[in-house]
């Protein structure tokens, strides 16, 4: 059945499919890893939903004795991941093959594009046992004021489920994961844009004094702008 993701209007919408931000992720995937101590016994990756594959390709560069898959339905992206790919990475449309088994699997700004993202956390789950996601907190006290918020974030990047950090542990907790880290990242603050109008500065500042002053659960809930970064084991 089409989607956005494979009759062309997600890449329309965003045309270099986020590569722009593939090394400020693999920074945070890494950073994530090392607080757990599973960096060194990660030898192998699939990359669930990897988009242009940018990520991957980065961190294959870093990382040449590894290896990593990269899985995409949209055969937009598919062309831009297969485009410059290391030899050590390689890229499916689709899903990776049923018995394939990895050391760790990533789903980085993915749970919220799935339409049904209980039957995408089995598959991570048949995928490897270390799970690694990045999941937008888009639902906060700016958004329900100005729910247009959210409207936008559908239109623009296909958002079709809204989460709050809470919300996310309960169900980790539920399904019977491990959390083994959990950071809150913030790209508008750590990758700020070029803002022309004082509004965008004005909105700049408070978000800036929201992120430095306050808690991070705080400034989430309040602000938004918000993601989760977080390393979680499927305990057996």
């Amino acid at each position: 059945m089409a989607s956005i993701y494979t009759d062309g209007s997600y890449l329309r919408q965003n045309p270099d499919w986020h590569t722009q931000d593939a090394p400020w992720k693999l920074s945070h995937v890494l950073r994530s890893l090392s607080e757990t101590g599973l960096d060194g016994q990660i030898h192998t990756v699939c990359d669930l939903g990897c988009g242009s594959g940018g990520l991957i390709k980065a961190w294959a560069a870093l990382r040449p004795d590894m290896q990593f898959t990269g899985c995409e339905i949209s055969p937009q992206a598919y062309a831009l991941c297969v485009q410059q790919a290391p030899c050590n990475v390689h890229f499916v449309q689709g899903q990776p093959p049923p018995a394939a088994r990895f050391d760790a699997v990533l789903a980085i700004d993915v749970l919220e594009h799935v339409p049904e993202p209980e039957k995408f956390l089995d598959q991570m789950e048949k995928t490897a046992d270390i799970m690694v996601f990045h999941i937008p907190l888009d639902l906060s006290l700016r958004s329900l004021i100005k729910p247009e918020i959210l409207e936008e974030e559908r239109r623009s990047v296909g958002h079709i489920h809204f989460y709050t950090a809470p919300f996310l542990k309960r169900l980790l907790r539920r399904r019977g994961y491990a959390v083994l880290s959990w950071h809150y990242t913030n790209k508008y603050v750590e990758r700020p844009p070029q803002l022309s109008s004082l509004r965008s500065r004005i909105g700049m500042c408070i978000r800036r004094a929201a992120h430095y002053g306050l808690p991070r659960a705080w400034a989430a809930w309040l602000i938004g702008g918000y993601s989760v970064m977080l390393v979680a084991r499927r305990m057996k």
